[in-house]
């Protein structure tokens, strides 16, 4: 018995090592490209061509492409211009998405199995493939280098794809909740913005990052809609100083690339609580 019990607890520490090293390699493999883009941006390296393994350990370390980024360009304004863009459409996509799959979820519309399955194939649509037609429609309708157009712009795929989550979220909520604040007297919009909206707050959070992130880190809509200087977003502003005369300035890169993460991270740990809470619902389905 001792002996089936000593190897028992061998194959447990085997097992148990195994894990941690597995876990460690998928650690290594996922930080590591942080970390490159950290110590790039700290470089003097103008060009991958000059990069070394010594270089990943730098003897020297340089704030220069922070400081032309921050005080020699206009990056404030390119940031103003991100947030602008990602703040309206949060409110546009937030709005739509829960209107709509609350309906969906609960009102009887008619086409509703056929509308349902049209948003879940649209899902699929790369955003990159609606640029040339959102261009012309939108330059039709004079909406081409304002903030509303591309706004409305980014709402439309996050919209879509929301709705969708939301009516499948509101799906797993009993009907009885909102039915019993209408019996109290509530309209049925007013019983899903009292009573069925703070319910879902983990699926709103996730529709909120996936707009801001949407919006914030877009470069192909930005590029086809904007026209003029003063509009230009923080990844406009990223590609005119890291790519000069057909070479990339990887410094200044990587540079940008750490002060566009901050906002990022700072939004992930802030809406962690919901994004959990997102993705275990995804598993237990």
């Amino acid at each position: 018995m001792q002996r089936v019990g000593n190897k028992r607890t061998l194959g447990k520490i085997i097992r148990l090592a195994i894990s941690y090293l597995v876990l460690t390699v998928m650690a290594i493999i996922s930080i590591f490209p942080i970390y490159y883009i950290v110590i790039t941006s700290l470089n003097d390296i103008p060009s991958l061509a000059s990069v070394s393994l010594g270089s990943l350990l730098p003897s020297k370390i340089s704030l220069n492409a922070y400081y032309g980024i921050l005080f020699q360009e206009p990056f404030f304004v390119w940031l103003r211009n991100s947030l602008i863009m990602a703040l309206g459409t949060i409110i546009i996509s937030v709005l739509v998405a829960f209107l709509t799959g609350a309906a969906l979820s609960r009102l009887n519309v008619p086409g509703k199995k056929a509308l349902i399955v049209f948003l879940y194939i649209l899902t699929f649509l790369p955003s990159v493939a609606t640029v040339i037609p959102l261009y012309v429609m939108f330059a039709s309708l004079h909406l081409i280098n304002t903030y509303y157009g591309l706004i409305l712009a980014y709402s439309s795929g996050t919209s879509i794809f929301g709705a969708y989550l939301v009516k499948i979220f509101i799906d797993t909520i009993p009907p009885e909740y909102e039915e019993a604040a209408m019996v109290d007297g509530l309209s049925r919009f007013r019983a899903y913005i009292r009573v069925l909206l703070p319910m879902t707050k983990p699926i709103v959070a996730f529709i909120m990052l996936l707009a801001f992130l949407g919006a914030y880190t877009d470069y192909a809509l930005a590029n086809a809609f904007i026209t003029s200087g003063n509009m230009w977003t923080l990844t406009l502003g990223m590609y005119y100083l890291a790519i000069t005369n057909h070479s990339t300035l990887y410094n200044v890169f990587a540079a940008f690339s750490v002060i566009m993460g901050v906002p990022i991270m700072a939004i992930f740990i802030a809406f962690q609580k919901y994004i959990r809470n997102v993705y275990s619902l995804s598993g237990g389905k």
